[in-house]
């Protein structure tokens, strides 16, 4: 555990292609938030039994009347050494299809939890940022009710719902310093009948 964590844990880099929400796990957690956090959650450790979100904005989101997205914080957190081991690498979301993904299930103590699983595909077109330095953040997007496969089309062709992403082996490098990286969850709601995704800010 990290010191004065209380809860959180220094991860392995994910050396799966996955995403972390799924048309299923991404609305119930959501909505799990606007209840009082329980055993499996940081935030009830550090803040008590408030609910992180307002339940009356979460009802809104759950009834399409607002736009919602869960988006990662990814940052190098060494002051001296950019991240060349296991640096992230994302699958361009015009690449990939529907047809790709694999539903996986994470039992929690407290709730039940879904992942996709990414298939290899030679149409995939796949992206990384070498050598992030401590002053660069990556924006990963885990999920947008507003992204074109959360409607229900197959492909995202113009609005992107999830970024596909996996840690993998810079070949090309010898003897890497080991990665030292922190990623935040951040939850961003929209204003209500704000949901054309265009101009509006969240």
């Amino acid at each position: 555990p990290l010191k004065d964590s209380r809860a959180a844990v220094v991860q392995a880099p994910a050396s799966l292609v996955h995403n972390d929400y799924t048309k299923v796990s991404a609305p119930n957690r959501i909505d799990k938030l606007r209840q009082t956090p329980s055993s499996n959650d940081v935030y009830r450790l550090r803040e008590g039994k408030a609910s992180l979100l307002d339940p009356d904005v979460v009802q809104e989101v759950l009834d399409g009347k607002r736009r919602f997205a869960f988006v990662n914080v990814w940052r190098n957190i060494s002051p001296s050494a950019p991240v060349q081991q296991s640096p992230l690498a994302f699958v361009d979301a015009q690449t990939a299809h529907s047809n790709d993904l694999r539903t996986f299930r994470i039992h929690y103590t407290d709730r039940v939890g879904e992942n996709y699983f990414c298939c290899p595909s030679e149409s995939h077109r796949w992206w990384f940022y070498p050598e992030m330095v401590h002053d660069e953040a990556v924006l990963l997007k885990q999920w947008d009710s507003f992204g074109d496969f959360a409607k229900g089309r197959g492909h995202d062709s113009k609005h992107s719902t999830f970024s596909i992403h996996s840690a993998f082996e810079h070949n090309s490098i010898t003897d890497p310093p080991p990665r030292e990286s922190v990623e935040v969850r951040c939850v961003v709601i929209w204003p209500p009948k704000f949901n054309d995704g265009e101009t509006h800010q969240p």
